[in-house]
C-alpha cells in the first residue's frame, strides 16, 4: 500500500540517480541543454536537422515535379501521335499507281509512285503529303491541316492555293506554268 502524503512514482531522472547510472551533475547539464535547445526555438533559432531535413524534403518535392512535368510532356507527345496516325489512317487517298510523283523532304528529292487522279489532285492542291512510319501518304487538304495543327514536322507538302491568285501587275501573267510539268 502507498503512504498518503506520497505521490505515486519518482520521475527517470530520480530512479536512474537512485541507481547509480547518472550523476547530479550529469542530470543539470541534461536539464540545462534542454533548455537551451527550448529558448534557440522560441527564439527563433532553427535546429541544423529540423533544417536539413526541410532541404531534403523540398528537393525531393522539386525533383517530383520535374519528373511528373517530363512523364506529362512524354504522355501528351505520344497522345499528339496517336491522334495523327489515326488522322491519317482514317483518311488516307493514296492510291497504287506507277506514275513517279517527286518532292523534297530534309533536303533530299523523295519520289513516291501514285495514281493520274492522285498527281492531278495533289498539283490542284486538293491533296497533302505526309510523313508516316513506313513512309509516305496522300490526305485531304483539311486533314493536313489539322495534322499541322498538332505537330509541324509531319505534313511535307501542302499546296498553297493562295499562289494561283493572279497578280494584275505581273508582266508573265499571261504565260502559265502547265501543271503536268515534270521535274
Amino acid at each position: 500500500m502507498a503512504k498518503k502524503g506520497r505521490q505515486g512514482g519518482s520521475s527517470l531522472q530520480d530512479q536512474l540517480r537512485k541507481v547509480g547510472l547518472v550523476t547530479e551533475k550529469q542530470l543539470r547539464k541534461a536539464k540545462k541543454g534542454l533548455h537551451r535547445k527550448d529558448m534557440r526555438i522560441r527564439h527563433g533559432e532553427i535546429d541544423e536537422s529540423r533544417l536539413a531535413v526541410e532541404t531534403a524534403r523540398a528537393e525531393k518535392f522539386a525533383g517530383d515535379l520535374t519528373r511528373n512535368k517530363e512523364r506529362d510532356h512524354r504522355m501528351e507527345a505520344k497522345s499528339v501521335l496517336a491522334q495523327i496516325k489515326q488522322l491519317i489512317g482514317m483518311n488516307s487517298k493514296r492510291q497504287p499507281g506507277d506514275i513517279p510523283y517527286n518532292f523534297s523532304h530534309q533536303n533530299k528529292i523523295k519520289k513516291i509512285y501514285i495514281s493520274e487522279e492522285n498527281k492531278l489532285e495533289l498539283n490542284k492542291g486538293y491533296l497533302a503529303i505526309v510523313k508516316t512510319a513506313q513512309g509516305y501518304d496522300l490526305v485531304p487538304v483539311k486533314v493536313a491541316l489539322k495534322i499541322m495543327a498538332r505537330s509541324d514536322d509531319v505534313v511535307l507538302y501542302l499546296y498553297d492555293r493562295d499562289q494561283d491568285a493572279e497578280d494584275e501587275d505581273d508582266p508573265y501573267k499571261d504565260f502559265k506554268i502547265p501543271d503536268d510539268l515534270e521535274w
